[in-house]
């Protein structure tokens, strides 16, 4: 028997080229701005976010991503305000990994942008203990959920959340049954 296991991969991006960081941080300032002012104006429909979204810059993945999370901001998370360090969110559709064995950093990440072949790569420098959940990436045998870009510090990080197929514990009988003994003892 199996059960899906859902975990976030983390991975931070090689340091980028100055044109690189800029267009990261460009990507990250207009989906904040797209964040707020959908979240702001108070609108609670994927309609309603899409009428606000989409005149931003942005690709459709973030623009889908905003579309999926605004309304769940007041209806599920109960938020009142935004954090400032909120991450670019993607779509699974616009996530794309290359590997190569032959370069120092061997996974790169294909960054989304607005526009027609806009998209750059970027080497990734992944947690040793996550490498079979990337290589799993790779051939697919493992989905790919939202992805998240965010700037911690001097640092870029991308989280890539992933389902895949473990198996269930062997556990005789009802695991949902504990069962206690209680010993009187006079003193």
């Amino acid at each position: 028997m199996t059960t899906t296991a859902t975990k976030t991969l983390e991975a931070t991006l090689a340091p980028p080229t100055t044109g690189k960081e800029q267009r990261l941080e460009r990507t990250v300032a207009t989906y904040r701005r797209a964040l707020s002012d959908t979240f702001e104006s108070g609108v609670e429909t994927q309609t309603a976010v899409n009428d606000i979204v989409t005149p931003y810059t942005l690709t459709s993945y973030a623009k889908d991503a905003l579309k999926n999370y605004v309304p769940k901001l007041r209806d599920t998370y109960n938020a009142s305000e935004l954090a400032d360090d909120h991450p670019v969110r993607f779509t699974n559709r616009g996530f794309t990994l290359d590997h190569s064995d032959e370069r120092t950093h061997e996974f790169c990440w294909r960054v989304p942008q607005a526009g027609r072949g806009n998209a750059f790569w970027i080497p990734l420098q992944i947690d040793p203990e996550q490498e079979s959940l990337w290589f799993d990436l790779l051939d697919e045998s493992v989905t790919v959920g939202e992805f998240r870009l965010q700037q911690h510090r001097t640092n870029w990080v991308l989280h890539v959340t992933v389902e895949y197929e473990v198996a269930e514990p062997d556990t005789p009988g009802d695991p949902s049954r504990i069962g206690f003994e209680y010993v009187f003892s006079p003193s």
